[in-house]
């Protein structure tokens, strides 16, 4: 597990990574916030990509 995105002000670690895993982030913050159906966060890109990718794999 590493340590991917950490919190300028309180340096405490928002986003971490498995980086053996296909796909794996878990995150700290609310993404979903900042998503609309239009323009999605980039982390919901990232998933729907991944996922596909795995299917025609």
């Amino acid at each position: 597990m590493i340590a991917t995105g950490t919190n300028p002000e309180t340096k405490l670690v928002e986003i971490i990574e498995l980086p053996k895993h296909k796909w794996f982030t878990g995150v700290q913050f609310h993404p979903e916030y900042k998503s609309t159906v239009l323009n999605p966060h980039p982390l919901f890109i990232a998933f729907v990509k991944a996922a596909a990718d795995g299917k025609n794999s």
